[in-house]
């Protein structure tokens, strides 16, 4: 499993960040590296007080929210 990681940032306070896994069914790593931009987008689109600072995959069993 591979799991999206969006590091978004307030727009407002740029320095407020933090990370949001997407709820997103992403098999394989090469997969996650070209839809991930476009899930991204999507996710901003629903966020619109966010912006992105970056966005990776991490391979491996999703961490739960805290």
């Amino acid at each position: 499993m591979v799991s999206l990681i969006l590091i978004v940032c307030l727009a407002a306070t740029p320095d407020v960040c933090r990370e949001e896994q997407p709820p997103v069914d992403v098999a394989s790593a090469m997969s996650c590296a070209m839809e991930g931009q476009l899930i991204a987008l999507q996710w901003l689109d629903d966020h619109p007080k966010w912006t992105l600072r970056g966005w990776r995959c991490r391979s491996g069993k999703p961490e739960s929210a805290a």
